[in-house]
């Protein structure tokens, strides 16, 4: 061990005679190691950010949206109101319910968008009638107050759950239970709200979630029973009823092992039920496969770019090493006249590699902590640090300086002492 001390020192004081050499050939492991770094932990912020975005939707859930099939051509009767029947059905959610074992719950969801009344401010909302279960299966937690009961749904009562966006839009700073949202012709009382998910745009198609409307939770039944099935758009010079019993059914698999299967029979499903192709079903568990199947190539790739770095780094280390070695001739012939073996000149220059590429990459986890700091400030991404990156990064530069050491220091060993001697 005192041995081991001895070759350190003695390579940090080599190493400190060329200040400014040595920091220029240790620049490649510097970068090559910051690299590294920075890539790791831009692909386990990615990892990270895909599993969080599929968390949102629930790993064993099934979501199928109603979608609206193209526009029909008209019957060219000069009619300019009509009634367009598409989307999920009653009998649909009943179906799955009593046909697949494997799932848990049916969950329905029926959307009305209408517009909202704060005082004076009028408000462009999305309700969205849900049954006590849905926040559940969407972990959806309030911040303030609480979700929808059994007798909520059961008694029907005009009961609401918004965002706090939906407050701040508002402009309201009281206490939100207290506050009463007129939506059509009654008064909802709000008794929950939700933090504000940033959900990424696949997650809002799969969850239906509008950009241009805020959401509010209704009670499935009060929904059904206040503003029932249709739904009229005024357009210019003509409007349009929609009858969709559905918008939404979110089916909760018992196990994850089930997903798959159950996805499949969904779909086989609705498809002897539908001749035209009105909805769309969504399996979080698919999305997170491929998903991981795409960060799989990331994580392979991006290492292999970064190693060019370390690459570059070690053959500075052994083109600087050897020119070391020829300015040094003579100090290794005295040294071999005084007893030394050649193991001991092996391991002195190969400990002065190593210490050289261990310091090169200490500065380059700092340099690489730099660029994370600026990645995540300017580039707003959420790259993650976990410590066996950092490992991972420093043990890279160290068998960089072994396997581009090794070299010169056997050279440096081979040396004929007496021709070493005499070298000027």
């Amino acid at each position: 061990m005192n041995y081991l001390k001895e070759l350190v020192v003695e390579a940090l004081r080599n190493l400190g005679r060329h200040k400014l050499r040595s920091f220029l050939t240790a620049l490649g492991i510097i970068f090559g190691v910051a690299s590294v770094m920075s890539m790791m932990s831009t692909g386990e912020g990615a990892r990270q950010e895909i599993l969080a975005q599929i968390n949102q939707l629930g790993i064993r859930n099934i979501i199928v949206n109603a979608k609206k099939p193209p526009e029909e051509s008209s019957a060219g009767d000069g009619s300019t109101s009509r009634t367009l029947r598409y989307g999920l059905t009653f009998r649909d959610a009943d179906q799955i319910r009593l046909t697949l074992p494997m799932i848990e719950t049916v969950l329905p969801v029926h959307d009305v968008e209408k517009w909202i009344w704060f005082k004076s401010k009028r408000i462009e909302a999305k309700i969205r009638g849900v049954t006590p279960a849905y926040f559940e299966s969407l972990q959806l937690e309030p911040m303030v107050g609480r979700v929808f009961s059994d007798v909520d749904e059961f008694d029907r009562r005009r009961i609401c759950v918004v965002r706090r966006k939906l407050l701040e839009e508002a402009r309201y700073i009281g206490d939100p239970l207290k506050l009463d949202l007129k939506i059509g012709n009654d008064y909802y009382r709000i008794v929950g709200v939700l933090p504000d998910f940033e959900f990424q745009s696949p997650n809002k198609l799969a969850l239906g979630i509008d950009d241009r409307a805020f959401e509010i939770y209704v009670p499935h039944e009060t929904v059904l029973d206040r503003f029932g099935l249709e739904q009229r758009v005024q357009r210019a010079g003509s409007s349009e009823r929609s009858v969709v019993e559905l918008h939404q059914i979110v089916c909760a698999v018992d196990t994850e092992e089930n997903v798959v299967h159950a996805a499949r029979a969904v779909r086989a499903i609705l498809e002897s039920f539908h001749t035209r192709r009105d909805y769309e079903v969504t399996v979080p568990l698919e999305q997170l496969e491929a998903a991981q199947k795409t960060q799989a190539v990331f994580d392979t790739v991006l290492p292999i770019v970064a190693g060019i770095s370390l690459l570059v780094g070690g053959i500075g280390i052994l083109n600087i090493m050897l020119a070391t070695i020829t300015e040094r001739t003579r100090e290794i012939g005295i040294r071999r006249a005084m007893g030394a073996t050649g193991r001991d000149i092996t391991w002195q220059f190969l400990v002065e590699t190593v210490t050289l590429s261990s310091i090169g990459g200490l500065l380059g986890l700092a340099v690489g902590g730099f660029f994370i700091l600026m990645l995540r400030h300017f580039a707003e991404w959420n790259a993650v640090i976990t410590p066996g990156s950092v490992v991972l990064s420093l043990g890279v530069s160290c068998l960089t300086g072994v396997a581009f050491g090794i070299y010169p220091a056997r050279r440096a060993a081979l040396m004929d002492p007496i021709e070493a001697l005499r070298h000027e």
